[in-house]
């Protein structure tokens, strides 16, 4: 009954995105017209316990701001935007973005400091408001097994991809949950610079590709075969020290807290 109630929202969602590509538009800005400030902060408070009533391990204090103090994070660190957590998964860990270069994390820890294992962070071409078509959050597993994206690569095994549905991704005043859609490696290329997300036919090439993928170890869900350029998704990717190829994780947008993230696409 779930996953049957869970496929029809998923369906509905994909036709929401559908009607919104019927119009084509120029690049614009993020959750125009609403602050931080002006969030309902019962209605993020409100998803943040669901979150923890799916067995967040974040905090099991007040829901309020996802349970975490960003304002202290960001004294240890001002690179720190954001929290991702995977149920089911050690993943649970902060989201950074580096203005010394785009890689700046693979070597250092959430704390700046140098760390074989890095830390899990997104590149300057993707916005820090989550609003891009694709936002690539990338992180790294040593020789020995540890690493921010380690566990991720149990989303290969297809009866742990069709029982772990779920990410949450927590801003400062907003709650974002994602439907993990697909799994599989791919070449070892930069999907920002091989795709360019900022315009309709980058996205749509990118989609294209996704779904002509014949990979035997491909592990996709049932439900999202109509996401469209209008839908927002993360990709968490990593990378084996002795493996020539990407393992990537995609994720789809269901539910945005605070109700700001948009954005306008250019054909």
């Amino acid at each position: 009954m779930r996953q049957a109630r869970g496929r029809i929202l998923r369906k509905l969602y994909v036709i929401m995105g559908s009607i919104l590509a019927l119009t084509a538009f120029t690049l614009a800005g993020c959750g125009q017209g609403e602050t931080a400030s002006d969030i309902d902060k019962a209605d993020v408070g409100k998803a943040q316990e669901e979150a923890q009533d799916a067995g967040t391990g974040i905090s099991g204090e007040s829901a309020e701001d996802a349970h975490i103090d960003f304002g202290a994070l960001q004294e240890e660190n001002a690179d720190i935007f954001a929290w991702l957590y995977i149920p089911g998964t050690e993943i649970d860990c902060p989201v950074l973005q580096s203005v010394q270069a785009d890689d700046y994390y693979e070597t250092h820890n959430a704390y700046g400091q140098e760390d074989v294992n890095g830390a899990v962070y997104i590149e300057l071409a993707n916005l820090t408001s989550m609003c891009d078509f694709n936002t690539v959050l990338h992180g790294s597993v040593g020789e020995d097994g540890d690493g921010p994206f380690a566990d991720l690569y149990q989303f290969a095994e297809r009866d742990f991809f069709d029982k772990h549905e779920t990410a949450y991704l927590y801003l400062d005043g907003n709650v974002l949950t994602y439907e993990i859609f697909a799994a599989y490696e791919r070449e070892n290329t930069s999907l920002l610079r091989s795709y360019d997300f900022t315009y309709l036919d980058g996205c749509q090439q990118f989609l294209d590709d996704l779904y002509g993928t014949r990979e035997m170890t491909m592990n996709i869900r049932e439900g999202w075969e109509g996401v469209t350029p209008y839908h927002f998704l993360i990709t968490l990717t990593v990378q084996k020290k002795d493996v020539d190829r990407q393992f990537v994780v995609l994720a789809i947008l269901t539910e945005d807290a605070a109700g700001t993230i948009d954005r306008i696409v250019a054909e």
